[in-house]
């Protein structure tokens, strides 16, 4: 069976940055916010969020709360060529605490994680159909904000649909320009994929205080299993987004 959808899922927060290991700013940031969408064959995803410190400053060792949300909208066919679209609604709520060192950063969250898809019409094959509540866990190490060489590896498991999400990206940071590869391996009951790619971003300063980062991402995407109905990330073939974040 030919499944098609979105990327990132409930895992697409991680698209942040991390201006955790930002310090350089005079005042102290609180929140960090991002948003932004992404395509795959026959699919496409779109997400927001937001993390809190609740120390109220971002720079330092302390708790974070996370939110999330994000609308996967894909279609597939069947084995005798039926069209089923799909939809689905994912959100997490987590608490996590961050260490920042002078070279990195790492943080860790659990919480709970809920899924939903909708299949139309009805695919009696699907295992990825109707609604989950798990248990979810997450962590990434990212380097320092203003270290030339950037990496950043961060992988999440939820028990809704058994769904994982893992990346690694390295690259070359000017100060104000990021870019380099990434790789990615995902899936969940209903399949198992995995991407390689490029990534780019930007960063700026909007308004004094408010920092902003533009990232776009773009690869190829590779489609190992497909065990029914469960590919809400795309099918094989190109893949790429965009995400937008603000601290402050």
């Amino acid at each position: 069976m030919l499944v098609v959808a979105a990327s990132g899922a409930a895992h697409a927060a991680d698209l942040n940055r991390s201006y955790e290991a930002d310090a350089s700013s005079s005042s102290a940031k609180s929140i960090v916010t991002f948003s932004g969408a992404d395509w795959a064959k026959d699919a496409s995803y779109f997400y927001s969020g937001a993390i809190l410190a609740l120390n109220r400053d971002i720079s330092r060792d302390g708790f974070r709360l996370r939110g999330f949300a994000g609308v996967p909208l894909y279609e597939y066919r069947g084995d005798d060529w039926t069209k089923f679209d799909g939809d689905g609604v994912q959100a997490d709520v987590m608490i996590g605490y961050s260490w920042i060192r002078p070279f990195v950063t790492f943080s860790a969250y659990i919480g709970v994680d809920y899924q939903d898809y909708d299949i139309t019409p009805h695919d009696p094959h699907s295992k990825v159909t109707g609604s989950e509540t798990g248990f979810k866990v997450s962590a990434d190490l990212t380097s320092a904000y203003d270290s030339p060489f950037y990496f950043n590896f961060i992988g999440s498991y939820s028990t809704a649909f058994d769904s994982y999400w893992t990346r690694g990206r390295i690259g070359y940071n000017s100060g104000r320009f990021v870019i380099g590869p990434e790789a990615i391996a995902m899936g969940n009951d209903g399949f198992r994929a995995h991407r390689f790619g490029g990534f780019a971003s930007i960063r700026m300063e909007l308004t004094s205080g408010v920092h902003s980062e533009i990232s776009a991402h773009v690869g190829h995407q590779w489609v190992d299993e497909d065990k029914g109905g469960g590919n809400y990330q795309g099918g094989e073939g190109t893949y790429g987004g965009v995400g937008f974040s603000l601290v402050f």
